[in-house]
């Protein structure tokens, strides 16, 4: 039975169940999905849901004496990274499962994530990372600000190797975890970096269906689709899409969205971004719907909950110029409106 876990509070809940529900669809055998809710009303929601296959954590029955410690010197985005790989742990200690994954709450899944387990078992891992794969041209400035792996879906095996990289990344998390762009610090990512050089029981995921993002869209041609079933083409070879990051959806109103995708990636790559946001946006618009009319939530979120002040001057100068390009010049600032669902 495969594990997983995330965290998130009630602003984060359409975002949560469209992942939950697309892990519904493709799984093909039974699985936990345990959530850290960052808020009572999270908790208080996701319990009334009662979904079979949700185990959602009251964040009072999770937090220790090291986490509450820093809790107060960070943004809600940085305790939230503090957090991730404690989560992990938790969900160890407490379940006890063979190997526990966690991912973001902005993904969705097209495929069986029991294909990480696969691979990790046919290379004798104990813990797998996805690379971000920026384009070639960007690669070595994003690598340096934001870490060659994304925390997004990190798989770590109960074992004693698991467990060891696993601590070490609760302690520097619990240490220091804010998005200065320093080329040393980002949030719970940039530790990541020297996971596969230095510890040979961690792989970065060969599957390149998974981590498909909008820093690496262009670098994939859509071949067919039929439902989630999606085939794409990367560098010369054939993959099934396994899960899409959403990463950096916005919401200017409370049904008007914009989708962020690079310029340079959706100008690439149209067919294939409409596809996929197109879709996830339809589903995040129904979760909307009913947790607006059954629980009053309306979450609008108009930036990362992550960044902060502590953010180097370069790498706001970068979130301003990107912001800018946005809107003057590609197709990917239109305004999604949920009025047409």
């Amino acid at each position: 039975m495969l594990t997983f876990c995330t965290l998130f509070d009630e602003n984060y809940l359409d975002k949560g169940l469209v992942l939950y529900k697309s892990l519904e669809r493709v799984c093909k055998d039974d699985f936990r999905f345990y959530i850290l809710c960052m808020s009572d009303r999270c908790y208080e929601i996701l319990t009334d849901l009662e979904n079979a296959r949700i185990q959602p954590i009251r964040l009072s029955d999770f937090e220790n004496e090291e986490l509450l410690k820093v809790k107060p010197n960070r943004t809600v985005g940085e305790y939230c990274w503090t957090c991730d790989p404690s989560l992990i742990k938790y969900v160890l200690d407490t379940f006890n499962p063979e190997y526990c994954t966690y991912l973001d709450s902005d993904m969705a899944f097209y495929d069986d994530p029991q294909v990480i387990i696969d691979e990790m078992k046919r290379r004798n891992a104990s813990v797998s990372v996805v690379g971000h794969r920026f384009n070639k041209e960007t690669a070595e400035k994003q690598n340096w600000i934001y870490g060659k792996y994304c925390v997004e879906c990190n798989t770590f095996k109960n074992d004693e190797k698991g467990r060891e990289l696993l601590n070490i990344w609760v302690n520097q998390c619990l240490e220091y975890c804010s998005a200065d762009g320093d080329g040393i610090h980002f949030g719970d990512q940039k530790y990541m970096d020297n996971w596969i050089s230095d510890y040979p029981y961690a792989i970065e995921l060969e599957n390149l269906g998974a981590g498909v993002a909008k820093w690496n869209l262009s670098q994939y041609q859509l071949v067919s689709s039929e439902g989630d079933n999606i085939q794409l083409k990367c560098k010369g070879k054939l993959y099934r899409l396994l899960f899409y990051h959403f990463q950096g959806i916005t919401f200017l109103e409370e049904d008007l969205a914009r989708i962020n995708v690079f310029p340079e990636q959706g100008r690439r790559n149209k067919k294939l971004a409409l596809m996929i946001y197109d879709s996830y946006l339809a589903d995040l618009a129904r979760e909307r719907v009913m947790l607006k009319n059954k629980y009053g939530i309306v979450a609008i979120y108009k930036k990362h909950p992550g960044y902060n002040t502590k953010m180097s001057l370069f790498v706001k100068l970068l979130s301003v110029a990107k912001n800018i390009w946005h809107y003057k010049l590609d197709y990917f600032t239109r305004m999604y409106d949920y009025r047409r669902i």
